[in-house]
């Protein structure tokens, strides 16, 4: 549930919340920012200083040398504080946009595939690459250089106040002036950037999905032009980042060419404030030369405006995805050395559609359950369930005779190896991608584990065997090869209970014959659950769950559901005929 204290959060402390140990290296970069813009005012100060021994006919030599010098100096200072100020607080804005996405992934791996699978790619894409790099200016510039052009310029208001008011207040009218025109481009801001925001997802969903289907577009000779999802979502992100650059650009114009013009403002008044003999010749060269220097920090604050609007767009994205609700983990957690698997009168839907209706089974220790049924029979679903990837609506799933509910989420997953029909390898070594099943296994132990799932063989091929990059071999790698790779995955985790939902489902039948053996080997003694659509395999399992309309149609052995299930009867009929149709056509070739 989303947490009280979140609603009412402010964006800026939302985000200042993942500095941790950075905050101080936060605010050292705030205080040499506040040293760099303060030395930035000591040439001006030294140039007055020197225009008034001028005048004065009390310009010695000394004074000539050492005037320059110390303006010299605080230029020199000015910039070193400021690239001292910058690394800091750069150093602190990467470590807040890391603690942001390891948040985020974090958070990810706590709530149901529903949940994730609720958003687009793009969306992910979006938020985690994209918004958070946004805050990148932010949080390494707005803050302290905020800090600084605001500290600044009051001390040098409150100085020339002491000069006299009306020329504190000619200094600073071309700065608000600007600045007001400035945050006028600001209204309407908020909805243009949320439609920003949701046509750049889709676009970069499109792209994802452009790239993905390549072979498809290859294959029928299409184009990126022939997609129109892809090619409306990049035109309509080109529309509405030009509509507002339209809107903005005039405010931009105005407001930066009255910023620097102080001066248009100070000349007269000071003339005139002279001619009265309320200031003196001196006075007025100061108030000159000390408004010119808070240009720059003035002019700045229309960056603010826009860094503090990032903020307040991104942030509550940010932060409406940490409050996605998560599986729910008891607070003390029970523990169970059993390898059983039961399901109590179970239910399950997607939404409003319910695909599990009252499923009920129990699978011993030990044991092979086979799941059997029509395509959308809802056998992934409850293999699903089992791994807890989403909670049941009713009923329970329990492991050992314990709730899984009552389990933590990470006890849980060290007791279930899962392979599903959709094998995905990361973009690192074969080796690293079969060592995820156990992320501390030797060499040898990887590639025991490979050997046994018959991936040796064809790993061999690579001129870099197992070291071979899976971004490169993902490519050349059936999906037979793809799914001996998940497998292996498996094998190496050796966890109590092992899942495989149509794993065999893309290799070739020497090769399963090969896998078959392997896995009736390396999964005696544990609780295999097989979701397979070659009935050949599953002859042998102690029991067969034939599912129907998210229902337990029958359940038995193989030669039981023959005798006694018509659903079963008709499967094992498509399956011999579709083999006996393979065998038929080999004969034709062979002849």
């Amino acid at each position: 549930m989303r947490n009280k204290t979140s609603k009412r959060e402010s964006p800026y402390k939302g985000v200042f919340r993942f500095a941790h140990e950075k905050k101080s290296q936060l605010l050292l970069a705030v205080v040499l920012s506040v040293l760099s813009s303060a030395s930035g005012i000591v040439p001006y100060i030294a140039v007055a200083i020197l225009l008034q021994k001028a005048l004065e006919n009390s310009l010695t030599m000394t004074w000539a040398i050492l005037l320059p010098l110390i303006a010299l100096c605080g230029y020199l200072l000015k910039h070193a504080l400021y690239a001292k100020s910058t690394l800091c607080s750069h150093k602190a804005a990467y470590e807040i946009i890391k603690n942001i996405r390891m948040t985020i992934m974090k958070k990810m791996s706590k709530v149901s595939m529903g949940m994730i699978q609720s958003k687009s790619s793009g969306e992910f894409k979006q938020l985690i690459i994209d918004d958070a790099e946004r805050l990148e200016g932010p949080l390494a510039h707005a803050i302290p250089e905020m800090t600084a052009s605001t500290l600044v310029p009051i001390f040098v208001i409150i100085y020339l106040l002491t000069i006299d008011w009306r020329m504190a207040l000619a200094t600073i009218i071309s700065a608000v002036l600007g600045n007001l025109v400035y945050y006028g481009m600001m209204f309407g801001r908020g909805e243009v950037m949320k439609e920003y925001m949701m046509s750049n997802a889709n676009m970069n969903a499109a792209i994802v999905e452009y790239v993905n289907g390549m072979e498809v577009i290859k294959a029928f000779n299409q184009s990126a032009s022939s997609m129109s999802r892809f090619q409306s979502s990049v035109l309509k992100v080109r529309d509405i980042t030009t509509k507002w650059y339209q809107h903005c650009w005039p405010f931009m114009s105005i407001s930066q060419a009255l910023l620097p013009s102080s001066i248009i403002f100070v000349l007269p008044v000071g003339m005139a404030l002279i001619s009265g003999s309320m200031v003196s010749f001196d006075e007025l060269i100061v108030c000159i030369l000390l408004s010119m220097a808070i240009v720059g920090s003035l002019q700045t604050f229309t960056e603010f405006w826009e860094n503090l609007a990032i903020i307040s767009e991104v942030q509550p994205r940010i932060q409406a995805l940490l409050d996605m609700d998560e599986l729910p983990e008891t607070v003390q957690p029970k523990r169970t050395d059993g390898a059983d698997v039961s399901m109590k009168d179970v239910h399950f839907g997607y939404g409003d559609n319910e695909v599990i209706r009252g499923v009920s089974f129990t699978a011993k220790s030990g044991s092979v359950t086979a799941l059997v049924g029509p395509s959308g029979s809802g056998k992934s679903t409850l293999a699903k369930l089992i791994a807890r990837f989403w909670d049941v609506k009713a009923g329970a799933v329990l492991v050992g005779g314990v709730d899984i509910r009552e389990l933590s989420l990470s006890d849980l997953t060290e007791k279930i190896s899962y392979v599903s029909q959709d094998n995905f390898l990361f973009n690192m070594s074969l080796r690293d991608n079969i060592r995820i099943g156990k992320p501390d296994a030797t060499n040898q132990e990887v590639e025991w584990a490979a050997s046994q799932a018959g991936c040796d063989e064809f790993i061999s091929r690579f001129p870099m065997g197992y070291d071979t990059d899976a971004g490169d071999a993902g490519t050349r790698l059936s999906g037979g090869e793809r799914q001996r790779l998940a497998i292996a995955r498996a094998i190496l985790k050796n966890a109590p209970i092992v899942i495989l939902d149509e794993a065999t489902a893309f290799t070739d039948p020497e090769n399963e014959d090969k896998l078959q053996r392997s896995i009736d080997r390396l999964t005696k003694g544990k609780t295999l659950i097989v979701i397979a659509h070659r009935l050949s395999t599953i002859m042998y399992a102690d029991q067969i769950l034939a599912l129907e309309d998210g229902q337990v149609a029958a359940l038995g052995t193989h030669e039981q559901l023959l005798f006694h299930s018509e659903i079963y009867q008709d499967m094992w009929e498509a399956h011999i005929s579709t083999m006996d149709w393979s065998m038929n056509q080999e004969v034709i070739e062979l002849c």
